[in-house]
């Protein structure tokens, strides 16, 4: 393995009745592990585990290992849950499948924002339950931002909380994390912003966009690590550039839409209700402009489909 890992918060593949495709799943993963990436199962967001049964996400977490442990690290991605009891079944059910890390929220609740005491007290009885690796997630998105000294007091007294990542968090939360830290703790960090905070010490990157862009993510560690910064400055815009055109459909729309313009396994399928694809005057639109892009890999899995390329 190299010395610094990215994370990708995988896609879940359904098929076109919405049921699980394992079959498409199992070649999905394999993207990853030949691009040397680590996976994060199921997460909120990208891989839908809200729209999940119990049943269907210990099958994600079955096949996530069975495809990738040993070769690249896995995660599982735990749904949003409104009680520490019910976290606690969620982590066990990915315990059981064999996955290496579990990476744990705050509570989530219709606009729930807990105190400090009742978020130390969440924290305090899901990790007490869990003896396994643990992944903190202090992430806003759950509608608020737990401070940095807050979640470094729980990392401090919980020795098996191996890692902290980040999520639309910026290098001020990283830092103020990093001083009150006692001990170390591995941090991944979105790639947006990480010119900065791998420099200040992150341990690697964890971020969404690589599901459609594994091997343009691999070549921006690569070139990290190798010093080129030139280049690297190059395909850190590449990644931005498909970040920013994305960002009106959305990660699990554009992820579904991608995987059927391009002919990628799980192309066929659907998401999720509540989500849906656009309609394909929509689609034809969102190819064209993905195409504009000109971002390389993006331009290979395009001749790959048969597409034809924008002049």
């Amino acid at each position: 393995m190299p010395n610094m890992t990215l994370f990708c918060r995988s896609a879940t593949t359904f098929n076109k009745s919405g049921a699980l495709d394992e079959d498409a799943f199992r070649k999905y993963l394999q993207r990853f592990v030949d691009a040397r990436l680590g996976v994060s199962l199921a997460s909120g967001v990208s891989g839908e585990c809200n729209a999940m049964t119990r049943d269907e996400l210990r099958r994600t977490y079955e096949i996530g290992v069975e495809v990738c442990k040993g070769d690249i690290p896995v995660y599982a991605s735990l749904p949003g849950s409104a009680t520490a009891r019910e976290t606690i079944e969620f982590a066990n059910l990915a315990i059981g499948a064999g996955i290496d890390i579990v990476n744990v929220y705050g509570p989530a609740s219709h606009g729930y924002r807990p105190t400090d005491p009742e978020l130390i007290a969440y924290f305090d009885d899901v990790l007490d339950a869990i003896r396994h690796p643990v992944a903190l997630a202090p992430n806003p998105v759950m509608g608020y931002k737990p401070s940095a000294a807050l979640i470094a007091d729980v990392c401090n007294r919980h020795p098996h909380v191996v890692t902290v990542n980040f999520s639309n968090l910026d290098e001020n939360y990283f830092i103020g994390l990093k001083d009150n830290l006692k001990r170390e703790v591995e941090t991944y960090v979105p790639v947006p912003g990480s010119l900065h905070t791998l420099t200040l010490g992150a341990t690697g990157l964890i971020d969404t966009h690589a599901n459609i862009l594994p091997k343009t993510h691999r070549r921006y560690i690569d070139l990290y690590e190798s010093g080129n910064f030139e280049e690297l400055g190059r395909v850190y815009t590449d990644i931005k550039r498909y970040i920013l055109y994305i960002a009106k459909w959305g990660a699990v729309r554009s992820i579904k839409m991608s995987l059927n313009v391009l002919k990628l396994p799980g192309a066929g399928g659907i998401p999720r209700r509540p989500f849906l694809l656009p309609p394909d005057d929509e689609i034809a639109r969102f190819t064209e402009g993905l195409l504009r892009l000109r971002i390389p890999e993006i331009d290979e899995l395009a001749r790959a489909a048969g597409l034809k390329m924008p002049e």
